[in-house]
């Protein structure tokens, strides 16, 4: 089987149980998905606002005042300066006819101006106290010039975000600019990752004959899951069979979805699906790395009719992430349009028969994506995105590839 049919078959037997809302602030929310479309409580900005340091004038009256006809036309007109406009919360003033006010960079424009004429449009020094009077250059006076309305960025009531989008940095700014004390978000998705195999071990110290493992998809896929905003917990088994059932009981009890690596290939200590063959479904896909794959479902002793969805990856780090991204990240995520890109640079020697898909570490670079050069694991170390190399892909069109540091 190829990996899309796969994966689609997973996504559509599968659903992790929905998570409570909580209202959070802003910041507290950052990672997380808003449970319902956030909309703008006030336009921004909510006034008309000054988008240059300059002046604010009613350029319609002083054009008016220009000659017509055969008459020549001035460059400048010098017009009396009424005062300064900081960006402050003293408030609107109002701007007597016939003057120009200085104005900086996003204060409220004078009731009775029309348009701010740029500091460097006119005779008048940047800094310093303001003029009596400034001479403008007639070509600059244009009606709503530099002039940003009310609403003109966020007009009120707009939609800001829809549900289910992640809450990053940006809208919790966009959030706080528009007085947003709370966001509605889910809280983060319970996910564990149980890890099996007798030869796996932690720590620095491993005897070079033992045939041990320093174990490392826990703390990967953790890390993975931390940045997708989930709450990550991990759990180790052996390759006994009851030893597993009893970890992954244990795993799935607070756990929304629970991912398992190791055990699912064909061998005789393959515990994962000598424990589960009867209720997880498992194949070999046409995809390297990451052939072998399952999923399924564990019914909950606490709560008849509900179950926890499983799935299984490869033991091996590189599997494990390659099927993480395919087939464990769209469930928390949901499918998303892939980014394709120009493939560029020079493709590793494949030996023996090309499956249907090969999943590459890859870096970005200006022209495209490259391929990290090294063999197994290594360069997944460096990589920054996954490519999805298509076995019937044409050498020119681009490639689909997964960010693997969002």
């Amino acid at each position: 089987m190829d990996a899309w049919t796969w994966r689609a078959e997973l996504l559509d037997a599968l659903t992790p149980r929905p998570r409570p809302v909580a209202p959070l602030p802003p910041r507290q929310a950052r990672g997380l998905r808003l449970a319902a479309d956030l909309h703008s409580p006030e336009p921004i900005p909510a006034l008309p606002v000054a988008a240059m340091d300059g002046f604010a004038v009613h350029a319609a009256a002083l054009l008016a005042q220009l000659p017509t006809g055969g008459e020549a036309r001035p460059e400048q007109v010098t017009v009396p300066v009424d005062g300064d406009i900081p960006a402050s919360t003293a408030g609107v003033r109002t701007l007597r006819p016939g003057t120009a006010a200085r104005i900086m960079t996003g204060a409220p424009v004078p009731q009775g101006a029309d348009a701010v004429v740029p500091v460097e449009r006119t005779d008048a020094r940047p800094v310093g106290p303001a003029p009596a009077q400034v001479r403008i250059d007639v070509a600059a006076l244009e009606v709503g010039r530099h002039v940003r309305a009310a609403g003109e960025e966020v007009a009120d009531g707009a939609l800001l975000a829809p549900a289910g989008q992640r809450v990053g940095a940006a809208l919790v700014g966009l959030a706080t600019t528009l007085g947003i004390r709370s966001l509605p978000v889910r809280e983060p998705w319970r996910v564990a990752v149980v890890v099996t195999g007798n030869e796996l071990l932690s720590g620095e110290m491993i005897a070079a004959d033992s045939g041990a493992v320093r174990e490392s998809n826990s703390l990967m896929l953790a890390a993975q899951l931390d940045a997708l905003g989930c709450a990550a917990s991990t759990h180790r088994s052996s390759d006994d069979v009851a030893d597993f059932r009893a970890v992954l009981k244990a795993a799935a009890r607070d756990a929304d979805l629970v991912v398992t690596t190791g055990g699912i290939g064909h061998g005789a200590y393959d515990v994962v699906k000598s424990a589960l063959e009867g209720s997880s479904r498992f194949a070999h896909l046409d995809l390297k790395p990451g052939g072998p794959q399952g999923w399924g479902c564990l019914p909950s002793d606490a709560a008849p009719g509900e179950a926890t969805p499983l799935v299984h990856l490869p033991g091996t780090p590189v599997g494990a992430l390659a099927g993480f991204h395919l087939f464990v990240r769209p469930l928390l995520e949901g499918e998303r349009e892939l980014l394709r890109l120009p493939l560029r640079g020079q493709l590793p020697t494949w030996r023996g028969r090309v499956p249907h898909l090969r999943v590459l570490p890859g870096r970005l670079g200006p022209d495209g994506v490259h391929v990290v050069p090294g063999a197994r694991l290594m360069p997944y170390g460096t990589a920054e995105v996954l490519i999805l190399l298509e076995r019937d892909r044409a050498p020119e069109d681009p490639v689909p590839v997964v960010d693997l540091l969002a």
